[in-house]
């Protein structure tokens, strides 16, 4: 396996998707299925997510919050908007990426350990929240 920090360091990402699965095992896109968005990594081993729904003007509905997973993914869906930064590290045996949680949109976040699962691809980096695995993200090498 190469050394995923190394290949972390110093890049940004763009959003190619985000998916989830709701309480009724549909796939559906939080942020919808052209939501857009930047993970960046720096060489310090500090990174920073946004990710924006692209159609933030238009309120989700009461039976579409109803049908998310989880607290976190509804206040995004209300905000239509996701970002939080902090410090990543990695545990390369595993292929996990831990973030510290520092700054974020949704108070919750702020002082979590978030849990990944990563894996790069190419130009393609697939992220997986561990506790929850339904969550998935794919992004793409910009830099």
């Amino acid at each position: 396996m190469n050394n995923i920090v190394e290949l972390l360091k110093g890049t940004t990402w763009s959003l190619r998707s985000f998916e989830s699965l709701d309480k009724n095992e549909e796939i559906y896109f939080p942020l919808g299925d052209d939501a857009k968005g930047y993970i960046v990594f720096d060489h310090t081993g500090l990174f920073s997510v946004q990710i924006m729904a692209n159609h933030r003007d238009e309120p989700l509905s009461v039976d579409t919050l109803s049908s998310y997973r989880t607290e976190v993914e509804k206040q995004m869906g209300i905000n239509g908007y996701h970002a939080y930064s902090g410090h990543f590290s990695l545990d390369e045996d595993k292929a996990i990426m831990t973030t510290s949680v520092e700054l974020s949109l949704i108070q919750d976040y702020v002082g979590s350990k978030q849990k990944r699962s990563v894996r790069i691809d190419g130009n393609l980096l697939y992220l997986s929240n561990i506790d929850h695995p339904e969550r998935k993200l794919v992004w793409e090498r910009k830099s």
